[in-house]
């Protein structure tokens, strides 16, 4: 039989490194008086926690964005840079020869064109080119932990001429008993119009006004309508949640794309599916 102090030895070793680099990382001021910094231990310590932190980013392209929580409940958060300028110039380009004329999903009628609910463009994109699973990796690394049966849809294009829009609704489907959008990320890759905003029509207006350099303030930019209205920022996001956390819709992520008034708007719909979401019982 092998000895046993022998054959863990090695073992013992590497997991000894990682473990002391982080109680020296937490509790190096308790020992200040002890200079373990290059010490050989120390260095690899060192060496393997930031090997441990470098994992999760190889083979990324680095892409920074800035995040700002707009509201809690429901949760929409906005992400400044979300789709680098690169990245736009990529999509619009590959986009340009898939475009058809935008349909209207149900459970009930299927996918049908109806100028009354959507008048746009849209563009598939294919989830296996190098950009778009770039964009599918961050939009999905964004959004942490959701559990193995949440996986993000192929990314939409969608391009609105003048008088392009797209009426209030909700991105998940209330037909469904199983398997739904549990969020949605609306990014914007051409904002070269008037009008075009996407409307919230029952969130509250913050009163902080450095929110308005991405939502209307003035009741110009507001023409009349109520809620809040995202102006479409080249290369930024927004990001929310559609259901509560016992499963039902959130009415408060009920949303259009306004009428484009001049110009041309191209956005970007990034969608998580839950295929284990499951229709909650209605109230008694």
């Amino acid at each position: 039989m092998a000895s046993s102090t022998g054959s863990s030895s090695p073992h013992m070793v590497f997991i000894l490194i990682p473990v002391i680099g982080v109680i020296f990382t937490l509790f190096g001021p308790l020992f200040s008086n002890t200079d373990l910094s290059s010490s050989t231990i120390g260095l690899l310590a060192r060496k393997q926690i930031s090997d441990i932190f470098r994992v999760s980013n190889r083979g990324h392209v680095d892409h920074e964005y800035q995040v700002q929580i707009f509201s809690r409940d429901p949760l929409i958060v906005y992400i400044r840079n979300f789709v680098s300028s690169d990245e736009i110039d990529y999509l619009l380009r590959v986009s340009e020869d898939k475009y058809e004329p935008s349909k209207v999903y149900s459970s009930y009628d299927g996918s049908l064109v109806d100028n009354q609910m959507r008048v746009s463009e849209s563009a598939w994109m294919d989830a296996k080119d190098p950009v778009v699973r770039s964009i599918t990796r961050r939009a999905r690394e964004f959004q942490g932990w959701r559990g193995r049966n949440a996986s993000v849809e192929p990314l939409l294009v969608q391009r609105y001429h003048t008088d392009g829009f797209y009426n209030y609704h909700f991105d998940w489907d209330e037909s469904r008993t199983q398997g739904n959008r549990a969020t949605t990320f609306m990014s914007y890759l051409v904002g070269n119009c008037t009008g075009g905003g996407t409307n919230f029509p029952f969130l509250p207006q913050p009163t902080d006004d450095r929110w308005c350099d991405v939502i209307e303030c003035d009741e110009e930019g507001r023409d009349g309508y109520q809620g809040v209205i995202f102006k479409p920022v080249v290369g930024s996001a927004i990001f929310w949640e559609n259901f509560h956390p016992n499963g039902t819709g959130h009415l408060g992520v009920y949303h259009a794309g306004l009428p484009v008034r001049s110009g041309m708007k191209v956005g970007l719909n990034i969608w998580t599916w839950d295929s284990v979401w499951v229709k909650p019982d209605e109230p008694m």
